[in-house]
Parts: C-alpha cells; structure tokens; sequence
C-alpha cells in the first residue's frame, strides 16, 4: 500500500498524470516567454502540453536538456544535451552556466 495521509486517504504525488490538465500552463506559458536560460530535467519531450513550452522560448535563450536518454530527435534550435542522470547532469549544467 502507499502512504497515507493522517485522515486514512491514500497521498497522491504531487505530479499530472497522462490526460490530466496542467496546472498554470499558462501562467508558466507566460513565464517562459520572458526566459533568460531554460532547463528542463528527466522527460522525454513527447508529452504535451508541458513539453510544448519550450516552443515559447525566446530564440537567443540557451535550452538545455538533462536525461540520460537525450536523443537528437529531441531537436530545438539552441538545445544542448547532457545525457546523464540529474544527480550529475544537472551540476555539470550549473558548472556550465556558473562558469
């Protein structure tokens, strides 16, 4: 059984499950519009509308991709594959930005 809450109702992540609505896409539409850098960590870009948003993203914002599954096919003009899992993908991104 998974965790349940202190009322006996089984938790539920904090996740969209497929066919469920995003929460605030447009809010986060908006957000990304106004990127200066974008990072996007563990998916496969194949799930819409979340993966969607990076359409909206300026085209002089760098984009990059963290998954140890990253394939080309993922193409986005200016999208910079790291092919590893978070735990690592994401500080060699920071070491990138931060440098």
């Amino acid at each position: 059984m998974g965790d349940r809450c202190e009322k006996g109702s089984q938790l539920r992540p904090h996740i969209v499950w497929f066919g469920e609505p995003v929460p605030n896409i447009m809010r986060a539409t908006s957000l990304v519009r106004r990127a200066d850098i974008f990072l996007v960590v563990g998916t496969s870009l194949k799930v819409y509308p979340a993966a969607g948003l990076l359409q909206y993203l300026p085209s002089r914002a760098p984009k990059y991709l963290v998954d140890p599954e990253a394939e080309p096919q993922y193409y986005v003009p200016g999208l910079t594959l790291i092919r590893e899992k978070a735990t690592v993908g994401v500080k060699k991104f920071a070491d990138r930005v931060i440098s």
